[in-house]
């Protein structure tokens, strides 16, 4: 691939270099705090019994998908905003699906995990016995990159350079766009939001939760009721901002695809800009989501900074260390 350093070329907008620089930082900030969710996660996952967790390893799942994803829209949307593609153009445009791929990809990793949770709550018996560990994450994960080729990849075959050096979409049929936007949109937006609000939002969710803590309070101790909790706070706001960074873009391509219309593209406005920015800030969002509202990823960064600030773990008045795990067990 021949590339051009192109901000004063007649080929970009004015504008092109501030979205270059929007896209730079939001790209590197998504793979910076991803990586820090990572060493986070894997620590925690390491060093306490929660191993074979099942919401663990989603949870990484989730940070390697966002992770791997701010490094391809940094260089699928950074590079044509900053320089012309001479040569090579085509292929360029074309495994740049592998980025909405992903996209696809991670949607399914948040529902897996509001299903996960629901039946760990609702259905404990039942899973525990189906669900084992491992197995089943090594079952669950590739299904969620399969759901995103068969959803996403058309994108792939439609996918060439134009006139001005930018991607582009060029459809075979204003049959074949409409079905596709319309596929598109209720796989990545309608179908997950059902199940998401059915799963968090569902009456027996919700009773289970809190009848089981009044009726078993030995059973079920204040600190693995404050976990659980804490999980599906903690997710209930990852989806919220899955639905909000990406309902604008599935909009648009729904609507350009439905009237028959091409996708707004570089080249005629700053809404696909816009969009697609959109989009790439979910990537960033989630890891303050941690943050701020997952007790378990705070726990595990606190003992990470004081084991390399040559500090002791933190103990309980017992004298036992604290476990601060992420725990399915109910």
């Amino acid at each position: 691939m021949t590339l051009q350093w192109a901000w004063n070329s007649p080929e970009r907008a004015e504008d092109a270099h501030i979205w270059f620089c929007i896209y730079i930082v939001i790209g590197i900030s998504g793979i910076l705090t991803n990586i820090l969710v990572l060493i986070v996660f894997f620590h925690v996952k390491t060093n306490t019994n929660d191993r074979n967790s099942i919401t663990t390893s989603l949870i990484i799942h989730q940070s390697v998908i966002d992770l791997t994803s701010s490094a391809l829209f940094m260089f699928f949307y950074a590079i044509p905003e900053g320089w012309l593609i001479i040569t090579g153009g085509t292929i360029f445009c074309k495994i740049r699906c592998t980025f909405w791929i992903l996209a696809g990809a991670s949607t399914v990793n948040i529902v897996f995990i509001a299903l996960e949770r629901y039946f760990a709550i609702v259905h404990p018996i039942k899973y525990h016995v189906r669900f084992k560990g491992k197995q089943t994450v090594y079952l669950v994960l590739p299904l969620a990159y399969i759901y995103g080729i068969v959803n996403l990849g058309h994108i792939g075959f439609i996918a060439d350079i134009n006139e001005h050096y930018y991607c582009d979409y060029y459809w075979n049929g204003d049959v074949i766009q409409m079905v596709c936007g319309i596929q598109v949109f209720l796989t990545l937006m309608v179908i997950p939001t059902i199940i998401i609000i059915f799963t968090y939002g569902s009456r027996p969710i919700i009773h289970t939760f809190y009848r089981r803590k009044e009726r078993f309070p030995r059973c079920y101790n204040n600190h693995r009721y404050a976990v659980q909790k804490n999980i599906i706070v903690t997710f209930v706001i990852v989806s919220i901002a899955y639905f909000i960074c990406w309902f604008p873009d599935l909009t648009v391509y729904l609507i350009h695809n439905v009237t028959g219309g091409e996708k707004p593209s570089m080249t005629n406005g700053n809404l696909h800009r816009f969009t697609v920015l959109l989009c790439a800030s979910n990537m960033l969002i989630n890891p303050f989501i941690y943050a701020a509202k997952c007790r378990q990823f705070r726990e595990g960064f606190v003992r990470i900074y004081k084991k390399h600030m040559g500090k002791s773990r933190p103990r309980s008045a017992n004298g036992s260390i604290e476990s601060g795990i992420i725990s399915t067990k109910m």
